[in-house]
């Protein structure tokens, strides 16, 4: 084949990438265009401290939630696209999405899958439709081209491939500190990789030293953003003590021990991420087929060090098994690679253009399938206008500010176009007591211009002195159902100036 048409198929490749990426981003994430909003309340408190980035608020010190600073910095990206809805992010995650699909095709160039380009819209299809992706940008998703980048690499390195070793070491690290700042969970694949290269290194040339030191080199490369910005806003000390200390120490999750834990994750991953699971588990049983040891090791190690450090701290949610997924292209391979040996010498003269007609027929597929499969399309249905978020915003008509009182951001900030002038805007799953006392500061000060609140019941749970309800809405959210109350303040009620808690 001449350069020129190596080109062209590469570009191909590409451009097909990208279009598996946005259509299945376009079904499956409620961020998409398709939606009136994303009404997950993790996904609204990600971007609130986006868009409150770009106002000069800094997290942690002013706007508090434990998650990395990474993560907000992304979102702030996401709300210098669109400031007024999810447009930014469904951007922000297609392009995830592009680039583990990219990193799967590279994956299943060097397992001899080369030229297989229908099978990357049936492996989105497979994980992005599955349960586990629920509601859409999470962490687990928009790391996910991080860890799988790690994996390769510790890949190359126990196959022997060439490549530099110091560019090796200095990329892993690098990775790795982007994730260290996104969530702490997901170093389990690192911690393979990073055996891998070092052995291999050892092995080769007894390099061991340097090549610890350049991934050091590389996590403190990804670590130079987040110390410059938060020292430049003499904020180290919250960004220590929030993103680490509370995080490890006082989030209240549910932990009823490691045992517990492990089970918890292993029932959350065959129940919400059922074919990326089995794909994974008919990857962990073929790959001993395969008789290389090394390969082996290194590919049922990375998975139980990744199971382990995503779900052994604390009871599963919903979406922590997405993080498994990094492992579901290299369980394709196995697949692939198996079939094809079982029909060596059996398979039929395909016509030249079947390539093409399996790529548009398996991007079809992918999605018809994630709009039958996914769990989020219900809410496609409504319209702005039927949701609380709008309804209560347009009430509130830009005048004066708000609280999300008693539950995690429910999207009223969004909605409403305003950014938190409160430390405490919502509560979260962090067990600390000044945040509960602080909320009831600001209500019992009458501080903010209106307080949102939600309950599974029809009526509010408490009502607020000097404060009249004037709004009543709910809505689903998956299988549950809540009742939006908005408060608004008496006009004859005193109204302390604010004051950060």
């Amino acid at each position: 084949m001449s350069v020129h048409k190596r080109k062209i198929g590469a570009y191909t490749g590409i451009l097909f990438i990208f279009i598996i990426a946005f259509v299945t981003m376009l079904i499956c994430t409620k961020s998409s265009p398709l939606y009136p909003l994303n009404d997950w309340v993790d996904a609204n408190t990600y971007l609130t401290i986006g868009r409150g980035m770009l106002q000069g608020k800094v997290p942690y010190r002013d706007l508090y939630e434990q998650k990395g600073p990474l993560l907000y910095m992304l979102h702030a990206g996401a709300a210098c696209i669109s400031d007024d809805s999810f447009f930014g992010v469904y951007i922000l995650e297609s392009l995830a999405c592009a680039l583990f699909l990219w990193e799967t095709k590279y994956l299943m160039e060097i397992n001899g899958c080369e030229g297989k380009l229908w099978l990357l819209p049936l492996t989105a299809l497979a994980v992005y439709s599955s349960e586990a992706f629920c509601h859409g940008d999470s962490a687990e998703e928009l790391c996910l081209p991080l860890t799988l980048g790690a994996y390769i690499i510790g890949y190359r390195a126990v196959t022997g491939m060439a490549g530099k070793d110091g560019r090796r070491a200095f990329v892993l690290g690098l990775l790795a500190g982007a994730v260290i700042w996104i969530k702490l969970t997901f170093l389990g694949v690192f911690a393979a990789a990073f055996i891998a290269v070092l052995a291999e290194c050892r092995r080769k040339h007894g390099e061991v030293l340097r090549t610890a030191a350049l991934c050091v080199l590389g996590a403190f490369a990804a670590s130079l953003p987040v110390v410059i910005y938060f020292g430049l806003n003499n904020a180290q000390d919250d960004l220590f003590s929030v993103y680490f200390y509370d995080n490890i120490f006082r989030y209240s999750g549910d932990d009823r021990g490691l045992f517990h834990n492990i089970a918890d994750g292993w029932n959350f991953s065959r129940i919400f991420m059922t074919v990326p699971f089995c794909i994974i588990c008919a990857g962990i049983l073929l790959i001993q087929l395969t008789k290389d040891r090394r390969r082996s090791i290194y590919y049922i190690g990375s998975v139980l060090l990744m199971f382990g450090t995503v779900f052994a701290g604390h009871g599963s949610y919903q979406y922590y098994p997405l993080a498994m997924a990094v492992f579901v292209p290299q369980g394709v391979c196995l697949i692939i690679n198996t079939v094809q040996k079982l029909l060596k010498g059996r398979g039929a003269v395909l016509p030249k253009y079947t390539g093409a007609f399996l790529c548009a027929a398996a991007l079809a597929a992918d999605a018809a399938l994630c709009y039958k499969l996914s769990r989020n399309v219900y809410l496609m249905k409504y319209d702005r206008s039927c949701l609380p978020q709008y309804h209560f915003a347009e009430l509130m008509d830009g005048e004066g500010d708000m609280l999300n009182y008693g539950f995690i951001d429910g999207g009223f900030y969004l909605a409403a176009g305003e950014v938190p002038e409160y430390r405490y805007f919502c509560r979260n799953n962090m067990s600390v007591p000044e945040m509960t006392a602080a909320q009831e500061h600001y209500v019992s000060s009458h501080m903010p211009e209106y307080i949102v609140t939600r309950s599974d019941k029809k009526t509010p749970e408490r009502s607020f002195d000097g404060y009249t309800l004037v709004a009543t809405k709910g809505l689903s959210y998956y299988d549950k159902y809540f009742n939006y109350f908005l408060f608004r303040l008496n006009e004859n009620s005193d109204r302390r100036s604010f004051s950060i808690e």
